[in-house]
């Protein structure tokens, strides 16, 4: 991942950077940070970031490359008990990058959020496009004679879209071993957090139409599918 790979300077980073809207001072909670690398972005706008993952070796990785502003903690975001550690802190915002699709349960974590976020306070998120990701998808190139002249089509092609399951996948090119994925539909993602007094007003379906080139052909190909989904979400009761 290093410090952002072309998906994610390309698409997620500039849509969740706009959803969040960072004011200098802001206090926000990076959920599932990874290697810390847009924990650092968001530092290096001014915020003041709290970011957590479950996985001690990337906690360690993050730490590493240093960064001002910065804490990091291991927390396991399925557990109460551990989300318990961040008790005493109020944020203004908070963000999972690319990571919900990878939770096995995401009704913990969003059930003990408002309890640590002030009234108005957003979270962002970016997955995998549900609707063409579903776990069940197929990549579909179509050869057609039109007007004598043999041209491409390509379609993605989707089957038990509003079924919950997990699905083993690549995640990146060159990754050691699969992982699972944990598909849920759009709206059954959304519904945990209606329940606990958010509402949605920000939703960005980021592709690479207005990308020349990129060095994966499907991105070049299928540049009107849009790959990954960004919302906001704002909370309005506490």
């Amino acid at each position: 991942m290093g410090e952002g790979n072309t998906f994610h300077k390309t698409l997620i980073e500039p849509a969740e950077l706009k959803l969040l809207n960072i004011k200098l001072g802001d206090r926000i909670l990076d959920i599932a940070c990874g290697n810390g690398q847009f924990a650092r972005k968001m530092a290096c706008l001014g915020a003041k970031v709290t970011a957590i993952d479950f996985a001690e070796n990337f906690i360690a990785i993050a730490k590493s490359k240093g960064g001002a502003n910065i804490e990091y903690q291991v927390i396991d975001t399925t557990r109460e008990t551990d989300l318990d550690k961040l008790k005493g802190k109020v944020f203004d915002s908070m963000v999972c990058t690319m990571a919900i699709m990878d939770m096995e349960n995401i009704e913990v974590l969003v059930k003990y959020m408002p309890k640590i976020m002030r009234k108005e306070g957003v979270f962002v998120f970016s997955i995998l496009h549900p609707c063409f990701n579903s776990g069940e998808n197929a990549l579909v190139q179509e050869q057609t004679d039109v007007d004598g002249e043999l041209k491409s089509r390509y379609y993605v092609k989707v089957s038990n879209y509003s079924i919950v399951k997990s699905t083993l996948g690549i995640g990146m090119a060159g990754q050691p071993q699969p992982q699972y994925y944990f598909h849920r539909p759009v709206s059954t993602i959304l519904k945990y957090f209606f329940e606990s007094g958010f509402v949605l007003d920000g939703y960005e379906e980021p592709s690479f139409a207005n990308i020349e080139k990129s060095e994966r052909i499907y991105d070049n190909v299928f540049k009107f599918i849009p790959p990954a989904l960004v919302c906001r979400l704002r909370l309005v009761i506490k």
